[in-house]
């Protein structure tokens, strides 16, 4: 759902449809010509990934705080296994027990009945469900972790997986690729990530004066629930409200000098009409919706239990 400019749209028409043009439809676009236009198109984005990566860091240490003792399915689930451990524990230390009893108490009625082998049973059986409960809980957080780790460098691989799997780019060896003029290698050298290198970028001409503020505004939205999520594993009570609450108002470039950032954009952008473009598409696929895609659902579900479990593990 990224909109487009007017050259990052040049860009990638140029990438995808002038070999057809040129008579040849079968010659794949260069990969590193292919990572330079959408390098330069995601520019904004990839400024993501230094807080995108705290945040998962501190996702996995909340998940590592509900695999470890603090585990509430754990704790809570098997109070009644540790109730029944008590009652084993009473009545094979009985005679011991009975005696402190009647020496504080007296000497009550004694009942002589003991446990039926159906209550015997179902203590078995509530034993048994319990521990499946818990080794599902462990398998959810361990896959989790899994994705969050491999999420950690989303952001500044998203073109490589653009070019790979959207754009069907040649390898990066290929000397006989569609270089943006002909077929042949492809000279120039790939950018660096973000939109600071950008400066330089043969394919896309991008200002690097004029930070997207949407962006921005992420930003601070990802650092506030990484500041969040630190408390509540240290113990601190947080009110996990949506992010999106802080960010209300025209605060959204306070994060950004005018020295580095040049002039603000006169218009706030909940007002402003985003420019949309047709994204080329190829084989059935575009480059929009990429990202959307990509993100596995067990990063949502982690959100849920985290936010709700982190504000209990020091209570």
């Amino acid at each position: 759902q990224v909109s487009l400019s007017h050259e990052c749209t040049r860009a990638i028409m140029k990438l995808m449809y002038c070999p057809h043009c040129r008579g040849m439809s079968s010659v794949k676009p260069c990969n590193n010509y292919c990572l330079n236009v959408v390098k330069g198109c995601l520019a904004n984005q990839a400024d993501l990934n230094t807080e995108w990566k705290y945040l998962m860091d501190s996702l996995v240490v909340v998940a590592d705080r509900i695999d470890g003792p603090y585990n509430i399915d754990t704790v809570i689930g098997t109070i009644h296994m540790r109730i029944a451990e008590a009652i084993s524990n009473l009545q094979e230390n009985k005679d011991s027990i009975t005696a402190k009893v009647f020496q504080g108490c007296g000497n009550p009625k004694i009942s002589t009945k003991g446990s039926s082998s159906e209550d015997k049973k179902r203590r078995g059986k509530v034993a048994l469900e319990a521990k499946s409960s818990a080794q599902a809980l462990e398998m959810l957080v361990l896959d989790a972790k899994g994705n969050l780790t491999a999420l950690k460098t989303y952001w500044i691989t998203l073109p490589s997986s653009l070019c790979s799997k959207k754009v069907m780019a040649s390898s990066a060896a290929d000397d006989k690729c569609w270089n943006g003029m002909t077929k042949g290698s492809y000279l120039p050298e790939v950018m660096g990530d973000g939109l600071a290198n950008q400066i330089n970028n043969p394919e896309v001409e991008v200002d690097i004066t004029k930070p997207d503020m949407t962006i921005r505004q992420q930003i601070m939205q990802l650092k506030i629930m990484t500041n969040r999520l630190g408390n509540a594993n240290i113990g601190n009570d947080v009110d996990f409200q949506d992010a999106s609450d802080d960010m209300s108002g025209s605060g959204s470039g306070d994060s950004c000098p005018d020295d580095v950032c040049g002039k603000r954009l006169s218009k706030s952008p909940s007002t402003r009409q985003p420019e949309t473009h047709a994204i080329p598409k190829q084989s059935g696929h575009g480059i929009n919706g990429a990202s959307s895609s990509s993100l596995p659902s067990a990063f949502l579900l982690l959100l849920s239990v985290a936010f709700i479990a982190a504000q209990h593990l020091w209570r």
